[in-house]
């Protein structure tokens, strides 16, 4: 599975710990638009998008703002949700026809429980989560709106041809307006 490769190259697990996760694992396919949770939901399942793409997205003032993107490869969640068990207050949609494996975190806890490999791994999600939420902070503080969109582009190439141009702009804080002439100045 596409999800133990990906798991297996942040820190290599041993062929009965790989066994084991693969046990947990559910694959599924979903259409554009399928919300993977919804505001206020509590969230149980950590989520890998294999292709498509998807994004976590909060309410503010009665405005849709995107806080994350994940496409091919990469993971997705309610993580703050996940690790209090409280309901969230961002939801996750995808924003293409997906296939998406997913897995119970109370399951994933009980494989650290029982395989060192496991917990590793889990550790060096949680930093590189971490990591990736510092460079989103800087980003929003010290980058223009021109410089968080090529960000953007190196990060997800080809997000502009696969998201809409409400999301990307609500993510990087600024107008569609703004984007597109942005993209215009790029070309």
């Amino acid at each position: 599975m596409q999800l133990i490769e990906t798991l297996n190259r942040i820190c290599p697990i041993s062929d009965s710990s790989m066994q084991e996760f693969n046990n947990i694992i559910i694959e599924k396919k979903y259409p554009k638009g399928h919300v993977l949770l919804n505001l206020w939901q509590t969230d149980r399942y950590f989520h890998y998008i294999v292709k498509g793409s998807g994004r976590v997205y909060y309410l503010r003032n009665g405005l849709d703002i995107t806080d994350y993107f994940a496409m091919d490869g990469q993971f997705i969640g309610g993580i703050e949700s996940l690790f209090t068990r409280e309901p969230s207050h961002k939801a996750i949609e995808l924003t293409e026809d997906s296939i998406v494996q997913s897995f119970l975190y109370t399951d994933f806890e009980a494989l650290c429980n029982r395989f060192h490999d496991i917990e590793k791994l889990g550790r060096k999600m949680a930093i590189f989560g971490f990591l990736e939420g510092k460079k989103r902070i800087e980003s929003i503080r010290f980058l223009s709106a021109a410089e968080r969109y090529s960000e953007l582009e190196k990060k997800y190439p080809g997000i502009s041809n696969r998201i809409p141009l409400k999301h990307i702009a609500s993510y990087l804080g600024t107008t569609q307006v703004s984007i597109s002439r942005i993209r215009k100045g790029i070309q």
